[in-house]
């Protein structure tokens, strides 16, 4: 089977979902000594990483699924169709987060 366009597009936000919280994580282990001094700030920070690094797993099991199963399943195939569905729907909401978060890291590392 090959994967649809579709299918395609959503395997690039996964993509770009796990290289966004690779940059995010990285920023934070770059700046991660700024932040020692103030320890409300660093365990934000550092809450955020673990974020991220959960993030990642999620997205990498996510990837691998993909490659596993290339189609959606068929409507008569609930609920497994419902969760790819819901999976994709929910790529885009982390997606948009991941991207947010990125550029509040941004934010923050051209402040210090």
């Amino acid at each position: 089977p090959w994967l649809s366009w579709r299918g395609l597009m959503f395997l690039i936000v996964y993509v770009c979902i796990g290289a966004f919280t690779v940059i995010a994580c990285c920023t934070f282990l770059n700046h991660g000594k700024d932040y020692k001094d103030d320890s409300e700030t660093f365990r934000q920070e550092l809450n955020m990483f673990m974020t991220g690094i959960v993030n990642i797993i999620i997205v990498h099991m996510v990837l691998v699924l993909n490659s596993a199963i290339v189609t959606m399943p068929k409507k008569g195939d609930e609920p497994y169709r419902s969760l790819a569905i819901v999976m994709r729907v929910l790529s885009v909401i982390v997606f948009t987060n991941t991207v947010l978060g990125l550029r509040v890291q941004f934010e923050e590392a051209e402040y210090y």
